[in-house]
């Protein structure tokens, strides 16, 4: 698969699993996403600095980090056989479970 591939099939694992309202990064989401998919809070880190590269928002999303915080994720981004590694890590986990997300009503 090519990184467009892997991309578009990360959202829509991310659908399927989230659902409405979505992941809001709460604490507790992310206990749960690590013991449902092995999936951490650094890995989905990772993940929204790539959303933010291709949604052209990456200085936005990166302006309150420190420079080298800045040049360690626009290294990772700028290599796409990291990234796409990356990626087919993420899909791979996300299908390894058919487990969806307990929202909580109210």
């Amino acid at each position: 698969m090519i990184k467009d591939e892997l991309f578009a099939g990360v959202l829509v694992e991310i659908e399927r699993v989230w659902g409405e309202p979505g992941f809001g990064g709460e604490f507790e989401a992310y206990g749960w996403l690590l013991e449902n998919y092995g999936i951490t809070e650094e890995d989905d880190n990772r993940w929204m600095d790539i959303c933010a590269q291709d949604r052209s928002e990456l200085e936005h999303a990166l302006a309150d980090l420190t420079k080298d915080q800045r040049a360690e994720i626009e290294e990772f981004l700028a290599n796409d056989a990291r990234v796409t590694d990356f990626l087919k890590g993420l899909l791979q986990r996300y299908q390894s479970s058919g487990a969806v997300y307990p929202h909580r009503e109210g």
